[in-house]
């Protein structure tokens, strides 16, 4: 039995022969030019898989890269705070032992008292420290708000929070980007029980009126109340006659009232138990504000309760032994900040140095994973230069031969 073949399958098939060639020779070509052995998933459907997956994680990778870098900015930032701020506890060390000598009068004291806030707004104005976006180190969680700000009673208050930011490094780890304020500044370990007195969020005046100047006038009877706290709660105008503004004061155990219908009076001080508070502005009725005994005491609080201290106590012999007092507490104080700033700088060296040597592991797996990507992506130039000379010469010969064949014909062998 015969095959006849037709002159246009003749031609047929040599053309599609020449183009499946000629494909061939174009693909080698385009993977030389791009370097690359796998240009669609066509080519490898099982390496291009490996590659999608060693793309994303190398992504990662320098996402990370990038988290660790604002970590150690902002490390870095806290770090020299921390640093300016301790300088400038030893310098108040040296002004409070200093003002101790009993030769000074209560004029050269005052000169001290001068040089000691002028630290105080130093101190304070490190603790609002900023990051490179802009945002305070040590707000917690109100980044854009200046934690510590200066009130109208000319002492400073924490405004932030007690949040503790953190920046992912790696697929199950966290590292804390930042301290509050109020772990490393206020909440230090007192020489001596104190109290910390804020306003209750809900209360309506407006504006809203503020309390400070906290201190314990008399140790011994504030003993008998301490460790309660108490609650200062403005009553309706008509229980007092003739009608005014007035405030009670109860514990907040028993409910128990410590003074009753006491008129209020802007700025002056409220005193119980052996304390003082300031509140002033305007509050509205129902208004609370809680007083809290506390074992703690703000850094820049004691330091602003001695230079109250110096300003006060007069050159006899009372005042000078009270002043005597108030030295050794400041200076037990002041010691105590000091530890809780060391400790607080020792954690952040920690931190830094689990960022380099995160930093030097990431770039040990970036280059694996490049490897990896390079094996699996990149092409052979060699072998690929010698697979496009074959291709190029078969399909040279391929044309030649189709050139040939084409032009066949009966009348060729008549």
């Amino acid at each position: 039995m015969s095959i006849r073949l037709s002159s246009f399958q003749i031609h047929q098939t040599g053309l599609n022969g020449l183009l499946d060639m000629q494909k061939a020779v174009s693909k080698t070509q385009e993977q030389i030019a791009a370097n690359k052995r796998v240009l669609s998933p066509g080519d490898d459907p099982v390496a291009t898989t490996r590659i999608l997956a060693l793309k994303e994680e190398l992504a990662l990778n320098e996402q990370y890269n990038s988290n660790l870098s604002t970590l150690s900015n902002r490390l870095n930032r806290e770090e020299v705070a921390l640093t300016g701020i301790s300088d400038l506890i030893l310098k108040a060390q040296e002004l409070v032992t200093q003002s101790g000598d009993g030769a000074l009068n209560k004029e050269q004291r005052g000169f001290i008292a001068v040089e000691l806030q002028g630290t105080i707004d130093a101190m304070a104005q490190m603790m609002n420290s900023r990051d490179a976006n802009g945002e305070y180190i040590f707000a917690g969680y109100q980044g854009k708000s200046e934690p510590f700000v200066k009130g109208d009673d000319g002492r400073y208050r924490f405004t932030g929070d007690e949040g503790q930011r953190t920046i992912q490094i790696a697929p199950a780890t966290s590292v804390a980007s930042s301290d509050s304020g109020k772990k490393i500044f206020v909440d230090v370990k007192s020489a001596e029980p104190t109290v910390i007195g804020h306003a209750n969020a809900s209360n309506r005046g407006n504006p809203a009126a503020k309390i400070g100047g906290e201190v314990v006038l008399d140790p011994e009877a504030f003993a008998e109340l301490y460790p309660e706290d108490v609650v200062i709660e403005f009553r309706p105008l008509d229980e007092a006659s003739p009608p005014r503004l007035t405030y009670n004061i109860r514990q907040v155990s028993d409910g128990r009232i410590l003074v009753q219908n006491e008129p209020y009076v802007s700025g002056s001080q409220i005193e119980f138990g052996g304390v003082g508070v300031n509140i002033s502005g305007r509050p509205a009725v129902g208004d609370t504000f809680i007083v809290e005994s506390s074992d703690k005491k703000s850094l820049l609080g004691n330091l602003e309760d001695f230079v109250l201290a110096l300003q006060t106590f007069d050159d006899n012999v009372v005042d000078k032994q009270a002043l005597a007092k108030q030295t050794a507490t400041t200076l037990t104080n002041l010691s105590n900040a000091q530890t809780t700033m060391l400790e607080t700088r020792s954690s952040v060296g920690a931190r830094l140095n689990l960022v380099d040597a995160t930093l030097s592991s990431n770039e040990d797996s970036k280059l694996a994973i490049q490897e990896a990507l390079s094996n699996l992506e990149d092409l052979d130039y060699a072998s690929a230069i010698s697979q496009l000379t074959q291709e190029s010469f078969i399909l040279e010969a391929a044309q030649a031969s189709f050139a040939r064949v084409s032009k066949l014909s009966i009348f060729n062998y008549i």
